[in-house]
């Protein structure tokens, strides 16, 4: 084969597979799906749905928080929940999200929260805490937590609610 000819024939190819690529999320699009998997962690919560949250999180995904042994993947943190979750009544969590930098394929999210629940005996407890989660998008367009940053709020601390 002339030379020319498969410079052309490589350049074609390039230029069409170059072309063929899926075109790129928006950001209101990213914005959307991100607020999608948020509704779904809050509707978790207030479920106490251990394996709904697990399923929020990719198979890989680390879990961190000082007062908890960091967990890794879905199990792991199937049964963290579980574990936690357990002596907790009427449990409600709110999000607040502060801001977020995006990119196709992963985001990150800062925020804060406020998680309220009932103990054992009847007291409303609420906690609050600040947030830093990498998400990434996966293939079906969903996004999932990949790695869970939080903390309890140094500032206020968990007190029952009037």
């Amino acid at each position: 084969m002339n030379p020319i000819i498969r410079v052309t024939l490589v350049s074609i190819f390039v230029c069409g597979a170059a072309c063929s690529e899926a075109p790129r999320p928006s950001e209101s699009e990213i914005d959307s799906g991100i607020d999608s998997l948020n509704a779904s962690l809050v509707a978790a919560y207030r479920d106490s749905d251990p394996r709904s949250y697990a399923g929020l999180f990719t198979d890989s995904a680390v879990f961190e928080w000082p007062a908890f042994n960091t967990v890794r993947g879905r199990a792991e943190i199937e049964t963290m929940a579980r574990n936690n979750w357990a002596a907790l009544d009427d449990q409600q969590l709110r999000l607040n999200v502060s801001s977020r930098r995006l990119a196709p394929e992963h985001a990150i999210e800062f925020g804060a929260f406020e998680q309220s629940w009932s103990d054992s005996s009847g007291v409303r407890m609420t906690e609050f805490g600040r947030y830093v989660v990498l998400l990434l998008r996966q293939e079906d367009d969903r996004w999932l937590m990949d790695r869970f940053f939080g903390f309890a709020d140094s500032t206020r601390a968990a007190s029952p609610t009037p």
